[in-house]
C-alpha cells in the first residue's frame, strides 16, 4: 500500500487583476501557502520616525494596582482591559470635544 501524501495545489498564472480576483473568491490562501514567495519591504525612515513617534504619545505609566482595578471592570464588562482604557480615552476626547 502506498504512502498518503497530500499534495498542494500550485497557483495558477493569472493573466489580470480580474483572473487573480475570481481565483481567490473561491480558494483559501492556506491551501496555497507553499507556492507563495515571502515579499521584502523596503520602510523609510521618516515612515519609522512617525510609527515611533506614535507610539511615544499612547505610553502610559501605571501602578500595578491601577492596571489590576482596570482588568477588574473590564472583566466584568467582558472586554479587554486595554480596549477598555481605549474605550475610556475615546470617551474623554468626545466629552472635551463637545464641550
Amino acid at each position: 500500500m502506498g504512502k498518503a501524501t497530500s499534495r498542494r495545489p500550485r497557483l495558477p498564472g493569472f493573466r489580470t487583476d480580474e483572473d487573480e480576483r475570481t481565483f481567490w473568491e473561491t480558494h483559501r490562501p492556506g491551501d496555497h501557502l507553499d507556492a507563495m514567495q515571502p515579499a521584502r519591504v523596503q520602510i523609510s525612515r521618516q515612515f519609522r520616525q512617525r510609527v515611533k513617534e506614535r507610539k511615544k504619545n499612547v505610553t502610559f505609566r501605571m501602578q500595578p494596582s491601577q492596571i489590576e482595578a482596570i482588568k477588574k471592570v473590564a472583566r466584568e464588562l467582558g472586554v479587554g482591559y486595554q480596549t477598555l482604557m481605549r474605550m475610556w480615552i475615546l470617551e474623554g476626547l468626545r466629552r472635551k470635544k463637545a464641550g
